[in-house]
């Protein structure tokens, strides 16, 4: 195992500030988008037309904005270029480059379930998107290979975690799995870090100078307990029993809604 200089990792952040620099970019980009259109769905249109009941909405107006939205993102799944990308429910958090085609689609459903549905999070198709992009920018190098498409997945990936957390412990976290199992054959694991956790970083500034929303609150001074001690546990085995009841029923629900001819 030859280890590389101090030269080549330092060859290789250029490209690595530049991926998570424009990953954190595309996210903010998207974000604005999904935030006028929200804006706008949500509340200048009830605003305009009299449909405010208390803080909200009238219902029968969250019905049909939920109802036309699912409807949409079904036409854009269906009959755009691409389908809008890959089953979620069945790839991982990293999966396959996907050609350009895809990227259009992929973006418009995900910017109307952000406005008008209950999304889970842009993570997965953020990520889609901005891994394709880095992947084919890398592939319009001459020196391109397989392992040169592995680093673009590994960049754009961690750009974009680290802009969604605005920090790069979570990339940190999420990649070290990920290029342990299966990284680049003759490199030692902080070799392979090294430039992610940089993309990681980018991303997470690029998201602070933009002044973009980041997860980080404000929580009160916490004075703890001795009944902490009884509920936290009780509170711990609770959300464990219902995230694995979530993957039993997951799959059952999955293979129920594709047995649909035309979800």
């Amino acid at each position: 195992m030859t280890a590389p200089t101090t030269r080549a990792l330092a060859a290789a952040v250029p490209a690595a500030v530049l991926v998570g620099a424009l990953s954190a970019a595309t996210l903010i980009a998207l974000s604005a988008l999904a935030g006028a259109l929200q804006d706008l769905v949500w509340t200048t249109l009830p605003e305009a037309w009299g449909l405010q009941a208390g803080d909200g909405v009238r219902w029968w107006w969250s019905i049909a904005v939920l109802t036309l939205t699912g409807l949409l993102v079904g036409v854009v799944v269906r009959w755009t270029p691409g389908h809008a990308g890959q089953d979620p429910a069945t790839t991982g958090l990293v999966g396959v480059p996907l050609p350009l085609g895809a990227l259009p689609g992929l973006a418009l459903a995900l910017v109307l379930g952000l406005a008008g549905g209950v999304s889970l999070g842009p993570e997965n198709p953020i990520i889609a998107v901005n891994v394709a992009l880095a992947v084919w920018s890398l592939a319009r190098r001459p020196d391109n290979d397989s392992a040169g498409t592995q680093r673009g997945v590994a960049l754009a990936t961690a750009g974009t975690i680290g802009a969604l957390f605005a920090t790069p412990v979570a990339a940190a976290l999420v990649l070290t799995e990920v290029l342990a199992e299966s990284g680049l054959a003759g490199e030692r694991l902080f070799d392979r870090l090294f430039p992610p956790l940089v993309a990681a970083g980018t991303g997470a500034l690029t998201m602070m100078l933009a002044g973009a929303p980041t997860f980080s609150i404000d929580l009160p001074p916490y004075d703890p307990s001795g009944w902490d001690l009884l509920s936290a546990p009780l509170v711990a085995i609770t959300a464990a029993l219902l995230v694995a009841a979530g993957a039993v029923f997951l799959p059952l629900l999955h293979r129920a809604f594709h047995s649909i001819s035309s979800p």
